[in-house]
């Protein structure tokens, strides 16, 4: 019998109860592994944590905002940081810029599309088993 591959696992931030709600149960409903946490310093020890293969990311958080995050992520992790998308009501082309510039994968406006998010996961694999 062949191993199932384990789920992707999402590590999901942002400071806005009902979007941090919403896109978990999105992504919990595909069968992806998540955990929720809702202000910017909590990422860091989350990583470390629950070892997530993605990170969807919120760049107006008021504790910590995204692209500082994903600075320091990137500088911690190097090449083997996790998937950083910035999922933001953010996105004017400066922004858009910033987050590239930080070290973000990908980036999603708000509002956005369940569907077409959820195509962008399925072509993330999990980094380690």
């Amino acid at each position: 019998m062949v191993p199932q591959p384990r789920p992707l696992r999402v590590l999901i931030a942002d400071d806005e109860r009902d979007s941090l709600v919403t896109l978990g149960l999105l992504c919990r409903d595909a069968g992806l592994d998540v955990r929720l946490v809702k202000s910017g310093g909590d990422v860091i020890p989350a990583v470390r944590d629950f070892g997530p293969d993605v990170i969807l990311l919120d760049l107006g958080m008021p504790d910590r905002g995204g692209n500082d995050i994903a600075e320091e992520l990137t500088e911690r992790y190097g090449e083997s940081v996790p998937t950083l998308i910035a999922v933001t009501g953010h996105s004017s082309e400066e922004d858009r810029r910033m987050a590239r510039e930080s070290g973000f994968h990908d980036f999603v406006a708000k509002p956005y599309d369940p569907q077409s998010l959820l195509r962008r996961l399925a072509t993330i694999k999990p980094r380690s088993a």
